[in-house]
């Protein structure tokens, strides 16, 4: 899906400052501008920010996308983030849902909301680690209190590694720290991770080499969304 392969760019360069997509689908000519995570400005032929998106929703086609680092939008007339952008248009009317900036655009650090319980957290856990291509998975709190493991070895030192992914994507750019569901694939101690914040809950995945760490990650993350 084209949305995809552009949201696969948009994590590849989350943190970096002016990122300009220049993209070509049905022989139509696009830009994509963002910064720090927020897409800023889109064109599409005639068709300009949001309304790029409900364009571009649904088409399974072939998509070129180059990336240019350093070049500003000529405009800020979007500033939101992709996900939000994704959530804002309706799937049966395509029509912008008017109260999401309202409840969001004023907040990036998630909020303590209603606690999940421990039953749920186990069955969203076991959920998780029979998706294809996860080894295994490890459960925390945020202070790093374990709630669920499976086919991990040490518990205590995978607590201590997830709790250390997720801070440090904090300091490369808040890869996590977002009012939404988040998540980000990680290198750690030679192994890929899939690591997701959930209402202050951390799930560590450790990705099997030969499984696309990036469907992975977005089946998870679209399991946690259901949930």
């Amino acid at each position: 899906m084209v949305l995809e392969d552009i949201r696969y760019q948009l994590e590849q360069f989350y943190s970096f400052d002016n990122i300009k997509l220049s993209f070509e689908v049905l022989n139509k000519q696009g830009f994509i501008y963002f910064s720090n995570g927020k897409v800023l400005n889109a064109v599409l032929g005639n068709k300009r920010d949001i309304d790029v998106f409900k364009e571009l929703k649904g088409i399974d086609s072939h998509i070129n996308i180059q990336v240019s680092i350093g070049e500003a939008a000529p405009e800020n007339t979007l500033n939101e983030y992709f996900e939000q952008i994704l959530e804002s248009i309706d799937e049966n009317t395509g029509e912008i849902k008017t109260d999401l900036n309202s409840k969001q655009k004023n907040s990036d650090i998630i909020n303590p909301v209603e606690e999940l319980n421990h039953e749920v957290i186990i069955r969203i856990s076991e959920s998780l680690s029979v998706i294809p291509g996860v080894e295994s998975i490890i459960a925390v709190k945020d202070d790093g209190e374990i709630l669920y493991s499976k086919g991990i070895d040490d518990d205590e030192f995978e607590s201590a590694d997830a709790m250390f992914l997720y801070n440090q994507s904090k300091e490369l750019g808040g890869i996590l720290n977002f009012n939404s569901l988040r998540s980000a694939i990680c290198e750690a101690n030679n192994y890929k991770k899939i690591i997701i914040n959930n209402k202050n809950i951390l799930y560590s995945m450790k990705v099997s080499s030969e499984a696309p760490a990036l469907k992975t990650q977005m089946e998870a993350a679209k399991l946690l969304k259901d949930a």
